[in-house]
């Protein structure tokens, strides 16, 4: 092994073109190895990928740093000012490359997961030493479909933002919807038509939503609210009245199973309007 570093330090352009070789063989052996295994989920084989890049990365930066140090510690002590200057340009770098390990450090995020960082939300798909790249989901809580845009963060940013995990909403989530009327109608037959729909659309659903809740209070320690659907009745100050349905639901079908809530709903509150006319 000695003899070999020996060798590769001598001849620097040489060692460096092999070590590059080696890593790039490296790396499209692996992808290519994940690209025919089909039992393999990919999210995993994302992750995979992603975790050998970071690894080849870092053994290609070392072993460069080993393979050009006797010329770098002379030219550094020959040019310490121009050295200084070199830091000083690399500011960016160092701060993605402390960012990344400020990322790693706390386990903020893996691959899949859903997060939300300076107000950006979307699906992490690639990490590296460098960047983080998300695929991005609609701006507000109660988006659960993606964009079409890719988003490139740097790593630096993880030193001053904090980042919003949303790993559970990946699969289920507290969804919010309301109807809104006036004052004088009578609520209770539109909040029992609604509640009444999202428990039918959620009958398949109601077994594993109560196994997802159980996950969830015993990974994060804390007790949540039932998947049964709850109200309440907020007052406006144009005089009306908001009535706000939450249920716990499949992210998929959140919206879909909203829609119906809010017809049935809405078709309640008509025959309420009727009834009043009569």
């Amino acid at each position: 092994m000695s003899e070999m570093l020996t060798l590769l330090t001598n001849n620097q352009f040489a060692g460096t073109m092999i070590i590059i070789v080696l890593a790039v063989g490296v790396r499209l052996g692996v992808q290519g190895y994940l690209s025919r295994r089909g039992d393999i989920a990919s999210d995993q084989k994302r992750r995979i990928l992603s975790g050998v890049r970071n690894a080849l990365f870092f053994v290609l930066l070392v072993g460069l740093a080993m393979i050009w140090a006797p010329s770098l510690r002379t030219f550094a002590l020959s040019l310490t000012a121009f050295a200084v200057a070199i830091i000083l340009a690399t500011k960016e770098l160092i701060l993605c490359i402390s960012g990344s390990f400020v990322k790693t450090a706390s386990a903020a995020m893996r691959i899949g997961s859903w997060v939300e960082i300076n107000g950006i939300r979307g699906e992490v798909v690639d990490q590296t030493i460098m960047t983080t790249t998300l695929q991005e989901l609609g701006k507000h809580q109660d988006s659960y479909e993606f964009t079409g845009r890719t988003i490139v963060l740097p790593n630096s940013i993880f030193l001053t933002v904090p980042v919003i995990n949303e790993r559970f909403h990946k699969r289920y989530v507290y969804h919010s919807f309301q109807i809104v009327t006036d004052s004088s109608v009578d609520f209770e037959p539109i909040k029992t038509a609604m509640i009444a729909a999202v428990k039918d659309a959620m009958e398949p659903e109601k077994e594993v939503a109560g196994r997802y809740q159980e996950l969830i209070e015993n990974r994060s320690g804390i007790s949540i609210h039932g998947p049964e659907p709850r109200t309440r009745i907020e007052s406006l100050n144009d005089g009306k009245v908001k009535l706000v349905v939450t249920a716990f639901l499949p992210t998929k079908r959140a919206i879909e199973i909203e829609q119906k809530a809010m017809l049935t709903g809405m078709a309640a509150l008509r025959s309420e309007i009727a009834k009043q006319k009569d």
